[in-house]
């Protein structure tokens, strides 16, 4: 039960951090948010960035949590899909996971 609340507190963190960066680019950059796509394509490389960092069994979750995620914003949002697949579809690399 601890292991869920604490991916759930890594989910919500990383649903704020997306949607704060979002409103950074908005702010001061004068960048447009044309979909709410786009907090999915900033959040699901958050997730699997992050899942790299967590031990002790917490990536799976995470790592099925991202992917879940990312399935279901390219099922419900196709036309601006095209447009996020490079973001949506990130990898971590190898070197990344260590830091």
């Amino acid at each position: 039960m601890a292991a869920l609340f604490q991916e759930m507190v890594v989910g919500l963190a990383a649903i704020c951090w997306a949607i704060w960066k979002l409103r950074n680019g908005a702010c001061f950059e004068h960048k447009l948010i044309r979909s709410e796509l786009r907090v999915c394509a900033m959040l699901v490389p958050f997730l699997k960035y992050w899942t790299g960092l967590h031990r002790g069994g917490q990536e799976d979750m995470l790592s099925l949590g991202a992917a879940i995620l990312q399935d279901e914003a390219m099922l419900h949002h196709p036309a601006q899909t095209k447009v996020d697949v490079p973001r949506i579809t990130y990898k971590a690399s190898s070197d990344e996971k260590e830091i």
